[in-house]
C-alpha cells in the first residue's frame, strides 16, 4: 500500500510554532503512556509518539 504524502511550506515563525506544538504533544504523550494500563492503548500511544518524533525531525531538517 502506497502512502500519500503532502508538502507544506512554512514561514520560519510558523515552523517554530509547529515545532513547539509537536514537542508539547510528544511530552504529553510520554506522560499519558506512563499512566496507561491497557497494553493495546499504550502501544497506540507509543506509535503516535513515534510518528510525532519523525515529524519533529523533519521540521528540524527543514530549518537548516
Amino acid at each position: 500500500m502506497k502512502e500519500e504524502t503532502m508538502q507544506l511550506t512554512l514561514t520560519p515563525q510558523e515552523q517554530e510554532v509547529l515545532s513547539g506544538a509537536v514537542k508539547s504533544a510528544i511530552s504529553d504523550l510520554g506522560t499519558e503512556v506512563g499512566h496507561t494500563d491497557k497494553q493495546a492503548m499504550r502501544q497506540g500511544l507509543q506509535k503516535r509518539k513515534k510518528v510525532l518524533l519523525a515529524i519533529l525531525d523533519r521540521l528540524r531538517v527543514g530549518s537548516g
